[in-house]
């Protein structure tokens, strides 16, 4: 690969010896004598000799000049297309953003060409004729770096990632660079010899910075990825505190009954049931209900995006599809006794009233439109769980957060997870190492641009925002910028380098609060300006999860799936949420716990057991 010069020198003059010849101007004077005789004498004869004459001339002789000539690579403001604009410096209440340097080595010279999957979710828009590979990251991209994504084909709501996945390994298409593979499709393909082991490739490629960023979180980034001692692929990194949860209230119908913020279980019951029987909701009579929970999606009854129970089994000690230590092994938490305790809570607790009828039906999505109309009052969610709808459908409506409440036991535990996910960016196999190179210098930068927020990347003017006078207006779906990327920095579900990126985002854009009104430029405004008040919440909660992260708890069980979770993994969780379900809802006695445990062990589940442990003695 050709090395990027900033600076060259060029040789513009050649070495030239000037080796002339001895100019002969004039052939030599001949002195000659003559002598008389007059008598018959012997006199010697003198020769006639020829004596050369020297003469100095002087030869022009060519002088060497090297001539140095100083170029100056281009800057990255310079090399970005014109139409695609960063920041808007030349406004007069404008920003300027600032972007990093280019890594040595770039542009890439020949030019990279790298095909890949790519994900598209239900919000991917682009702006005016833009598309899924002629976009402004794409172009940034390829100005930038010299680098050229080809989209092989794309996935996205009502697809089967796996399938399409299969599909292409079947048929030996894999493009050189797939996006979010599923765990048990990556596995598959490792076993098969399909992808590119890039244990050297990462240690090679990665910036410093990259890599003194992952160690901080010890084994975390590789529990999925490393496969007998290499890696094959990079984890999907989502933001700290991404999936845990505390408790969000309405304070205004607390105000209204005269009531304080729970802080024990108990508290939450009764807070949970006036609000029911207040029937303060927006919905039709008699459809408000206290504390929002759902089970249509796998482990949602446990841990979920909106609206999950992880705060009341975690008051018990263990959240149920946790593995956690017991003796000199694990434990699943599903067959412990203190779920059995927390299950006759949830059941008498739904028959009081508590929650809505048809809990068990709906799904993290249905919780969040339920709180939009204004139908619930109480929900363990994470940062966002005051959703602007709710205002924005009621402008009376103020949400807040709280701790969550500690269970009858004194316990307070949350769910919380590894923020390295197992969904995987890998290479197939026998890709070029320039493309991998490419790949991971792009996501570098990228990312350094995208989650350093003080230098200020709000999208691209004209598409992510536009200017009306002195205000900004953001785009409208178009502006989730995040959609048109490509990862391993990127792609709609986001990813980074440093889980922290968003708290720090948090952190810097409340720090915008000090500024005087007058001083702050269109984009502090905007985000100031929060005109419902959730946003703000956002941020301060996230501050606020991070702090009390002490309430989080693991899965001890952070590897791959092993093979009785592959084979009867399904049909375990078939059998607990069923008995889980009709426990709750009355259907079945709070003993009938004791059969699921035993019919668990029996299908499956002492076998998966011993894997585990297994396991984890090789692990310790």
């Amino acid at each position: 690969m050709a090395k990027k010069l900033s600076r060259r020198d060029f040789l513009v003059s050649m070495v030239t010896a000037a080796g002339a010849g001895v100019l002969a101007a004039c052939k030599p004077q001949i002195l000659t004598e003559t002598v008389v005789v007059t008598e018959k004498v012997e006199v010697p004869v003198k020769e006639t000799v020829e004596v050369p004459v020297k003469q100095t001339v002087e030869v022009p002789v060519k002088e060497t000049v090297v001539v140095k000539e100083e170029v100056v690579a281009k800057t990255a403001e310079e090399l970005l297309p014109a139409q695609d604009k960063m920041g808007s410096p030349d406004h007069p209440k404008g920003w300027k953003t600032i972007l990093p340097d280019l890594p040595a080595g770039t542009p890439f010279d020949p030019p990279v060409t790298i095909s890949t999957s790519k994900r598209i979710s239900v919000t991917t828009k682009y702006c005016g004729s833009d598309t899924v590979d002629n976009n402004p990251w794409m172009r940034m991209v390829e100005a930038l770096f010299n680098v050229k994504f080809e989209i092989a084909w794309t996935w996205g709501p009502g697809d089967s990632i796996e399938e399409k996945y299969n599909l292409a390994a079947a048929a030996g298409d894999l493009p050189d660079f797939l996006e979010t593979v599923p765990l048990v499709n990556y596995i598959k393909m490792v076993e098969a010899g399909q992808l590119e082991d890039i244990t050297d490739a990462y240690e090679k490629y990665a910036s410093p910075r990259w890599q003194a960023t992952w160690r901080e979180y010890g084994e975390r980034p590789w529990v999925w990825t490393r496969i007998n001692g290499r890696i094959y692929g990079l984890p999907r990194v989502e933001d700290l505190a991404h999936n845990d949860s505390i408790l969000w209230y309405r304070e205004d119908w607390l105000e209204k009954l005269g009531l304080k913020v729970p802080t024990t279980f108990e508290e939450l019951h009764d807070v949970a049931l006036a609000f029911a029987q207040a029937d303060l909701g927006q919905g039709a009579e008699g459809t408000t209900f206290g504390l929002a929970s759902n089970a249509a999606e796998a482990n949602s009854m446990f841990h979920t995006w909106f609206g999950g129970l992880d705060a009341i089994w975690g008051g018990f000690g263990y959240i149920p599809d946790h593995w956690q230590p017991e003796g000199d092994g694990l434990m699943y938490g599903s067959i412990r006794p203190e779920v059995k305790e927390a299950l006759a809570l949830l059941a008498k607790w739904y028959k009081d009233g508590v929650f809505a009828k048809d809990w068990y039906t709906k799904g993290p999505y249905n919780t969040l439109l339920d709180v939009a109309a204004n139908v619930v009052g109480l929900h363990f969610t994470p940062c966002w769980g005051a959703w602007p709808d709710s205002v924005t459908n009621d402008p009376t409506a103020r949400w807040n957060y709280a701790d969550i409440p500690v269970g009858p036991n004194g316990f307070k535990r949350r769910h919380t997870e590894n923020n390295f996910r197992n969904d995987v960016f890998a290479f197939r196999k026998g890709v070029d190492p320039r493309l991998i190179e490419a790949s991971l210098t792009v996501a570098d930068w990228w990312d350094q641009l995208w989650h350093e927020p003080w230098r200020r990347f709000h999208g691209w003017e004209g598409c992510n925002y536009t200017w009306e006078g002195d205000k900004i207006k953001p785009g409208g779906e178009e502006a989730g910028f995040m959609d048109w990327t490509i990862g391993p920095m990127g792609t709609p579900g986001s990813s980074m380098v440093d889980p922290k990126a968003l708290v720090d985002e948090a952190r810097f854009q409340l720090g915008w609060e000090e500024i005087p009104p007058e001083k702050r430029d269109a984009w502090q405004e905007l985000v100031l300006e929060d005109p419902t008040g959730t946003v703000t919440l956002r941020r301060k909660s996230l501050l606020y999860i991070v702090d009390t992260a002490g309430e989080g708890v693991m899965t001890q069980l952070q590897t791959t799936p092993m093979q009785t979770e592959i084979e009867k993994g399904a049909d375990l969780a078939k059998i607990r949420d069923e008995a889980f379900i009709n426990i709750i809802i009355g259907q079945k006695p709070i003993s009938d716990f004791d059969k699921f445990v035993e019919d668990w062990k029996k299908l499956g589940g002492d076998d998966w057991t011993k894997e585990v442990n297994d396991w984890w003695q090789s692990k310790a």
